[in-house]
């Protein structure tokens, strides 16, 4: 069994094969570590487009909604940009999930 294996080994075509999947694997520059790396950093990054897709859908809507209501107007204007009408203070309270975005 074990003169099988070596011989096998010694085989010029079996040897080229290996040493080309080793090059392969782990030598070459786009190699096994680069391709599992890319898989996952392009999930990730789909997964941010549909994010992004969503809150462009939401912020659109919100527009829709400014452009043709004077109260939302408003009521984004003071929530957003902290304004006050005349003779009005306006107090800003952080709480710490505020202060983390």
């Amino acid at each position: 069994m074990k003169r099988w294996g070596i011989k096998f080994l010694r085989n010029k075509f079996v040897l080229a094969l290996l040493l080309n999947l080793i090059y392969i694997s782990f030598i070459h520059n786009i190699n096994l570590f680069y391709i599992v790396r890319s898989k996952i950093e392009t999930e990730r990054l789909g997964d941010e487009i549909e994010m992004m897709k969503e809150k462009n859908i939401q912020v659109q809507q919100d527009l829709v909604e400014i452009s043709n209501n004077k109260k939302t107007l408003e009521k984004y204007a003071r929530e957003e940009f902290y304004m006050k009408r005349d003779k009005e203070d306006v107090y800003v309270i952080k709480s710490k999930m505020n202060l983390e975005k």
